[in-house]
């Protein structure tokens, strides 16, 4: 048994140990990779304020090494001037206190491994080393904090200072007395930032406020947060299209309001909500109108429910009086003095006939502030221009000066931008350099930007077509002192945004017969024509970008070039070793309208799924446990990815850099330096986004499957194609052969000398549009090139016309005109022998063969009325299985689904020669008959079947159904019938006479000695010939058999002849 330990012998063991320690204490290094590890493991946990390889963690190793800097540079200061005071232990903190005052705490503690019970830490690192560094976290933490609230006070006297300050505590006394109070205040008031806050402090917990634009709701969002402590927490959030902040926790959200509409669709009376607030109502947008009509009937059912309307110029009788003489609180703005120079444009000389935006009066601003202003004096530039392709122009020719001087950071600020490229503009500029931001009308309203002390504005913007009486507002952009430099209007005038707003709804594979191999096909589409154009402006004039683009160009048509540009963008995304930003950098694509397209997508599927038309697709199971143990790893891991980035993003203060591209469209991911690991700025968040919200597996097979699409296929999708963009066509000029491409010109029914937009796969290859296949004219082959037939005319549709200096077609498919015009025109008017029908008033075609024409209108009217059957019978039956009905219609079948694809493909490939052109003004005036007394309506089952005919009171002839009349167009090949006659023999009562083919038709749909009920089964076999008569012929009752006929003179003659 050993003896016991003696005092004496520990004491001599503790001495022989004490050297060692020590000799480490000497030998200490931070900054060793180990060190930091172990560190890292005891105080970064998930849940402590720091979280290991979070951003948050590099800034408190960089303020870690500042921090011994400092403390060893003030150490040796102090042994300067006393040598022989002893060296502190510690010498990271010598001049700290050695324990941490609560005095100077803020509401913080710090939990280190022994307060959690570890006792692995102390086994590794000194105990001395790992209490000096909880102290120094402790620091670091209440300078944080202290830096924090002394930004706060500074912003609350800024908040104080605001002219709506005055009065919040009226707005809220108001509300509480009505339920829809008015707020007009002036810009630079502070009400899209004060009233949700003033509405917080009062104790409403459910507060929506609606935005016109996404990166107000997103920056309004932010500021807020930031204003009300909760920058970082979920009392404040914002919800736009496929992003949101929002959570259970979230008082105040900040949305767009068609997404309020969507929540009012679901939830109509609104019981999440307890205050609305409306802003910007003076912006007369259809969704901003409607809203304010939904909440009119809905106020009375939900009295509990209080409006704020609020808006910097604004009609106030106008809204007072539509919500019953509602309050209205007037808040004066903070306006500042503005110092108006005017730059004159220079006379351009008389040899220059360029349509584009000249840059140089731009450019002359920014020498000008550059001569006048010295660089420590800090003011950006903020230009108004009026669209996409100005903004494009001067940002060029503005880069090339700024990477010249180094005094100018350009951005671009305009809707079809990113999110991240948007939020640009409110970074800050470096010293000495000045921000020059190239906005359109995305800056007037709801956003703020910091900074702005000089103001361009060109006097042109771009106008979207509506109703004449609706009156157009702009509200002042001053918040600040500055200069304002109006520019005169270009040449050109000021352009127009024309084109329908498309709503697309993927209805194709239910109206076309729910086809499987058409679903995923249509669903890309419709999302593709739903964003913009995914195809970077600098990348038109790059050689290597139009080569690399070039095998996914379609010559059917930019919906397919699209179509082409998801599909390998996601064999891309499913190739782990391939990097996709780099694969679109390559080909002059914009990454993000591709996750936009995706996002649209699921979106649209979903829809058709709600609605029970289309099935829903089930997730597949991954195999064995591995596989599915990795699947969780996996999205665990981007789940942290995305915490990291969404704690990162909003803390850090950005500094915009020099040489920013030249593309405005790309993110400053695309550029991003390689980060360390772990760190949040060298993530692809939205390729992290992408991954958590779809199944990538699937979108792949559905690429995949969707590639090698089959002629019929393609014929089918573009009929579903041409109704949807229905009535949005244009034809090509007739003589657009003999000019070269970038002459091309087409005619719209509103617009005549349209040109295909530079993006249109069209543009470099337009010969696809033209008319390869001329046959002569049946009558005497001297007609014009224009007039002759061909059964391979073609038409453009288009999704939307841009009108700046030049009116664009955008996004165009090609389709064929005969067979388009036949089933979807609104308006279908014909002659008598239906050789010559006009579409919509205004695109007239002539048929060679009138019998051909008969057939090829009837098969029309069959298919169209059976298309219509197919999807009103599919829809019915839907609504019937939600409201759980007992009796229900039949759905469509597939047998019938396949019998309607076959028939439309078979009339899509029929070839009858027929001749196109637009109608002149003229020539529309005067191409009917007009209304006459017609004493009974002639009864012709052989040409409309069931059809019941009536007198059309204006054009003249007979209305056969909504959309087609019968023999209401002038013709004066009737005056010359007799020349086209031919002599016939009825088979039924040998009548031999010379007979025009329409005569022959009538008479065998008269004939009295005709069969009158055929075997079973004929009706259907029998080709439907829709047959019509001539101008000339009148209703005629004879007398001898008592029956109706419409007879020319000539055939009331032989009739007569038959019984005497």
């Amino acid at each position: 048994m050993p003896p016991p330990r003696t005092r004496e012998g520990r004491d001599r063991r503790d001495h022989h140990r004490a050297p060692s320690e020590e000799e480490a204490l000497e030998k200490w290094d931070w900054n060793c990779p180990e060190t930091r590890r172990l560190l890292e493991d005891a105080f970064f946990r998930e849940e402590d304020y720091i979280r290991q390889g979070s951003e948050e963690c590099q800034k408190f190793w960089t303020f870690f090494e500042r921090l011994q800097r400092f403390q060893n540079l003030k150490t040796s200061r102090k042994e300067e001037k006393d040598p022989g005071q002893p060296k502190h232990s510690i010498p990271a903190l010598a001049d700290l206190p050695r324990t941490y005052d609560p005095r100077y705490r803020i509401n913080l503690s710090v939990l280190g491994p022994a307060t959690r019970g570890s006792q692995g830490l102390g086994r590794h690192l000194p105990a001395e080393r790992v209490a000096e560094f909880h102290r120094a976290l402790l620091h670091y933490l209440d300078f944080g904090q202290k830096h924090a609230f002394g930004r706060l006070a500074k912003l609350q006297r800024e908040r104080a200072a605001l002219p709506i300050a005055q009065y919040g505590n009226r707005i809220l006394q108001t509300l509480k007395e009505h339920q829809v109070v008015v707020v007009a205040g002036d810009t630079g008031c502070g009400k899209s930032t004060q009233v949700p806050q003033y509405l917080l402090a009062a104790g409403f917990s459910h507060v929506a406020c609606t935005q016109p634009r996404r990166i107000a709701c997103i920056s309004l969002a932010k500021r807020v947060g930031f204003e009300s402590l909760s920058q970082y927490g979920s009392q404040v959030g914002y919800q736009i299209r496929f992003e949101s902040t929002r959570s259970a926790a979230t008082k105040i959200v900040f949305l767009t309001v068609g997404l309020l509409l969507r929540q009012i669709q679901r939830e109509p009376s609104l019981p999440q909500y307890e205050v609305l607030i409306v802003d910007e109502v003076h912006e007369r947008h259809l969704h901003n109108d409607f809203l304010l009509g939904v909440l009119r009937r809905l106020l009375p059912t939900r009295p509990d429910l209080k409006v704020i309307l609020m808006s910097a110029t604004i009609n106030i009788s106008l809204f007072s009086s539509y919500f019953s003489n509602a309050p209205v609180v007037q808040v004066p703005g903070r306006l500042f003095p503005i110092t108006v120079v005017y730059q004159p444009q220079e006379a351009e000389p008389t040899t220059s006939k360029s349509e584009k935006l000249d840059p140089r009066p731009f450019l002359r601003v920014l020498e000008s502030i550059d001569h006048k202003y010295p660089p420590e004096e800090r003011g950006d530039l903020l230009v108004f221009l009026s669209g996409m392709a100005e903004i494009s122009t001067v940002l060029k020719a503005a880069q090339t000066y700024a990477s010249h001087t180094q005094r100018w950071v350009v951005l671009p600020l305009h809707s079809a931008l990113s999110v991240a490229d948007q939020d640009k503009v409110f970074d800050v500029a470096p010293p000495g350099v000045r921000k020059c931001i190239l906005s359109t009308n995305i800056a007037e309203t709801s956003v703020t930007i910091d900074g702005i002390r000089f103001v361009v504005d060109s006097d042109e913007e771009h106008e979207c077509g509506g109703p004449p009486n609706l009156p157009l507002h702009r509200a002042p952009t001053t918040s600040q002192p500055g200069n304002c430099h109006p520019l005169p209007p270009g040449p050109g005038g000021p352009g127009q945004l024309r084109g329908p707003h498309t709503h697309w709804v993927p209805a194709g594979p239910a109206a076309c017969g729910r086809c499987d191999c058409l679903v995923e096909p249509v669903l890309t589409i419709a999302a593709a024509l739903s964003v913009q154009s995914p195809f970077t402006r600098s990348a038109q004039s790059s050689p290597e970008c139009a080569a690399a683009r070039r095998p996914l160009e379609s010559d059917q048509g930019d919906p397919f070039t699209l179509f082409n540009v998801f599909n390998a963008w996601v064999q891309v995304k499913s190739e782990r070793s391939r990097n996709s930003r780099k694969w679109c950098r390559r080909r002059g694509i914009e990454e993000h309208r591709l996750y936009e397209m995706a996002n649209l997508r699921r979106q649209f599927k979903e829809l058709l799924e709600d609605h029970g038309l289309l099935a829903g697709a089930q997730a597949a199971q991954v195999g064995d446990s591995y596989s599915r143990l990795q699947q969780r790893r996996e999205r665990r891991a981007l789940h942290q990815l995305k915490r990291q980035h969404e704690e990162g993003t909003g803390r850090r203060r950005k500094v915009l850099r020099l040489q920013e591209e030249q593309d405005g469209g790309s993110s400053d991911e695309d550029r991003a330096s390689p980060a360390p690991p772990g760190a949040s700025d060298g993530v692809d968040i939205q390729d992290v986004k992408f991954k958590l919200r779809h199944d990538l597996a699937q979108l792949q097979a559905a690429a995949s499957s969707a590639q090698d699409l089959s002629h019929e296929q393609l014929a089918l999708l573009k009929l579903v194609l041409g109704r949807g963009l229905y009535p949005q066509l244009a034809i090509p000029d007739a003589f657009n052969n003999s000019r070269k491409d970038s002459d091309q010109i087409f005619h719209t029914q509103a617009k005549q000398g349209a040109v295909l937009h530079p993006t249109c796969v069209f543009a470099g290859s337009p010969e696809v549009l033209h008319t390869q296949e001329l046959e002569a004219s049946s009558c005497d082959g001297s007609q014009d090139d224009k007039d002759k037939m061909s059964s391979k005319h073609q038409l453009l549709s288009f999704v939307s016309l841009l009108e700046t200096n030049k009116p664009y077609l955008v996004n165009c498919v090609r389709i064929p005109a005969l067979q388009s015009l036949l089933l979807f025109s609104r308006s279908l008017d014909t002659n008598g022998d239906c050789s010559r029908l006009v579409a919509d008033g205004w695109l007239e075609l002539q048929l060679a063969d009138s019998e051909s024409a008969v057939r090829l209108l009837a098969a029309s009217l069959r298919l169209r009325a059976r298309w219509e059957s197919a999807l009103d019978r599919q829809l019915v039956h839907q609504a019937q299985r939600r409201l759980e009905e007992e009796e229900q219609d039949v759905p469509v079948s597939p047998k019938e689904v396949a019998t309607l694809s076959k028939e439309l493909l078979q009339f899509t490939a029929s070839k009858i020669p027929y001749s196109l052109r637009r109608l002149t003004g003229l020539e529309a005036q005067n191409m009917y008959v007009g209304p006459h007394t017609i004493p009974a309506t002639p009864h012709l089952p052989g040409l409309f079947g069931s059809s019941t005919l009536s007198p059309h009171p204006t054009k003249g002839g007979y209305a056969v159904t909504d959309f087609l009349t019968y023999n209401c167009l002038t013709s004066d090949t009737d005056l010359y019938s007799d020349c086209l006659r031919t002599f016939w023999t009825c088979p039924h009562c040998g009548l031999h006479a010379p007979l025009t083919p329409l005569e022959r038709i009538t008479h065998e749909n008269t004939c009295p000695q005709a069969p009158q009920d055929g075997p079973p089964g004929a009706e259907e076999a029998a080709p439907e010939t829709l047959q019509k008569t001539s101008v000339l012929q009148r209703p005629y009752h004879c007398e001898a058999c008592g029956k109706d006929f419409l007879f020319t003179p000539t055939e009331v003659l032989r009739h007569r002849k038959q019984h005497m």
